[in-house]
């Protein structure tokens, strides 16, 4: 885990989730919610790409994606 823990702080787009993934990687506590955004930072790939939708409107976090809406810079 620390290696996960060292390439999220060095890499990983300062973005709402990010705070909570290091926190869940660390072992502490989450509530529901930092879970949630602790997930889509992590599926987004720490939102290396940039904080854009997911466009996964599947998924069961959908709705409580935190960029949900915002498009890439074009």
């Amino acid at each position: 885990m620390d290696k996960r823990i060292k390439f999220i702080e060095e890499h990983g787009l300062k973005a709402i989730g990010k705070t909570e993934s290091l926190r869940h990687l660390k072992g502490e506590r989450l509530t529901r919610g930092e879970s949630i955004l602790a997930k889509c930072f992590d599926c987004m790939g720490y939102y290396i790409d940039g904080k854009v939708d997911c466009l996964i409107p599947t998924c069961p976090h959908y709705n409580f994606m935190p960029y949900r809406g915002k498009q890439g810079d074009d």
